[in-house]
């Protein structure tokens, strides 16, 4: 390919999606896009306000980025289901991959991913950087919380199939992650760099394996992990930085010939070892197509600058210019139309939503296999206001307690704020999640059922959260701290 300073700057700009502050296209993103011909976006919550103003802002973006560079942009969103999404305060939540995977039917991944690439496509987003697809050994992991399918390779084979599958029906692309997959680790590569010590073969049996089969399922792009595997890369660099990881691996040996995206180059696991610009240069090397620079457009505009000192001088191949842009070209060129907008927010989808939520939300331990205890105006409702633990969640508090305590008529109530109360309530209902509070709430579930009072622990969470939960109360797993899951939960309360 011939390069002219025009198409190199062009070419450049295809390998970088940009996030921002705001609604709309603030100055130094438009300044991004016209001068480094920047042409992908990532949007999160805090670029939400409203559907109107989603696919305003989606459509500003589209024009701009065409009109500056001759290609569609990707329009990129983080929206897998559950509590990691960026538009369910205006469409309605989803059940989470967790509770997906509980109801055993993959049909049920299907119809979420179909549901959530419907909202995509009329908001004129066409990237969803999901799903989840990775392994976490013989447990849940707190950290990754709710975001995965399942434990067991083969159910997340079928799950993650089925979701990808949804996802693309209603014209959405759909993005893998995190590759080659977490590999149990309980460390967030927001803060610090994981290490996996798994052999290839190790790998090829476990991890490896949702992976070959999302490829075999169509989808259109896969995210590196910002996490160490010396069995593959042995000078110890995160797989996104590893050429052993994304082209060896990936490419070469799994066979791959999609969109190679990196995570979040802003993330810990890979700023602390190189600064923003060279770890964005380091991941295209390395075999990414398109590298994430999530919050700020001049650290964006850096990397832009850093990628073309690396043309010049040889560290970045013309070849591998030529390649990525041909493969970023030839997916925009095939994507679907945008779809209407009184498909965003169908009443039906979320109908659906509730109904395989309270297919999962269910007794899982029942004190000598008692009926769950009467839930009233004289119960007591426990819970604190709470943000989601995982820095990949945008969402704000939701008071469960308060929530709760008003369905049912209760004045006794405990969300966090005032004094605990005093009198005895006739039941409890302890809404719990991991957590700094976690141990006190069971310490005071333990010291009332002691007492002899009928409580009731409600996990908004992983399995896990219900491990140490009184054996002299009520257990209800309800997967994830949202409004889906409560309705879910009154309802059983009230069967």
């Amino acid at each position: 390919m011939e390069w002219t300073k025009e198409k190199l700057t062009i070419a450049i700009g295809q390998r970088i999606c940009a996030g921002f502050t705001g609604t709309t296209v603030p100055p130094e993103l438009r300044e991004l896009i016209q001068k480094y011909k920047v042409g992908n976006i990532l949007l999160f919550s805090e670029n939400v306000e409203s559907f109107e103003q989603l696919k305003a802002l989606c459509a500003d973006l589209r024009e701009l980025i065409l009109s500056e560079t001759g290609l569609p942009p990707f329009i990129m969103i983080d929206e897998e289901c559950g509590e990691v999404t960026r538009i369910d305060h205006l469409s309605g939540n989803t059940p989470c991959a967790g509770a997906l995977g509980a109801t055993g039917d993959p049909e049920s991944a299907r119809t979420v991913g179909r549901i959530i690439g419907k909202r995509l496509r009329a908001a004129g987003v066409n990237l969803n950087l999901a799903p989840v697809v990775d392994c976490l050994g013989d447990t849940y992991d707190v950290s990754a919380g709710n975001r995965h399918f399942s434990k067991d390779p083969k159910q997340i084979v079928l799950f993650s199939r089925a979701y990808i599958e949804g996802v693309r029906e209603s014209g959405v692309l759909t993005c893998a992650k995190h590759f080659p997959g977490r590999g149990g680790t309980s460390v967030d590569s927001h803060f610090a760099l994981p290490v996996v010590h798994k052999s290839l073969e190790d790998l090829e049996q476990t991890d490896l394996v949702p992976f070959r089969e999302a490829i075999r399922a169509g989808t259109d792009a896969i995210m590196s992990a910002h996490i160490a595997f010396p069995a593959i890369e042995p000078e110890g660099l995160p797989g996104t930085v590893s050429s052993r990881v994304l082209t060896g691996l990936l490419r070469e040996r799994m066979g791959f010939s999609g969109i190679i995206i990196s995570d979040g180059m802003e993330m810990h696991a890979v700023m602390d070892l190189f600064p923003v610009p060279e770890g964005v240069l380091r991941t295209l090397k390395a075999g990414a197509d398109i590298a994430l620079v999530c919050h700020d457009p001049s650290l964006a505009a850096a990397a832009c600058v850093r990628i073309m000192e690396g043309v010049e001088n040889g560290e970045l191949s013309a070849e591998n210019l030529a390649e990525a842009y041909q493969r970023i070209a030839a997916k925009k060129a095939a994507l679907p139309p945008l779809g209407p907008a009184e498909e965003f927010a169908d009443p039906q989808d979320q109908e659906t939503c509730a109904e395989i939520m309270r297919r999962v939300v269910r007794v899982v331990h029942a004190p000598e296999n008692r009926p769950l205890p009467a839930i009233n105006e004289k119960t007591l409702f426990w819970a604190w206001p709470a943000l989601s633990s995982s820095p990949v969640v945008d969402g704000g508090h939701l008071k469960a307690s308060s929530m709760a305590a008003e369905r049912f008529g209760s004045a006794f109530c405990f969300d966090g704020t005032g004094e605990k109360p005093e009198l005895l309530p006739e039941s409890a209902l302890f809404f719990l999640r991991h957590g700094e509070h976690l141990e006190e709430d069971l310490k005071e579930a333990a010291r009332l059922a002691d007492l002899g009072i009928p409580v009731v622990c409600v996990g908004l969470d992983i399995p896990s959260v219900l491990d140490h939960a009184p054996k002299n109360a009520w257990h209800i797993l309800a997967w994830q701290y949202q409004t889906l899951a409560l309705d879910a939960v009154f309802a059983l309360l009230n069967a």
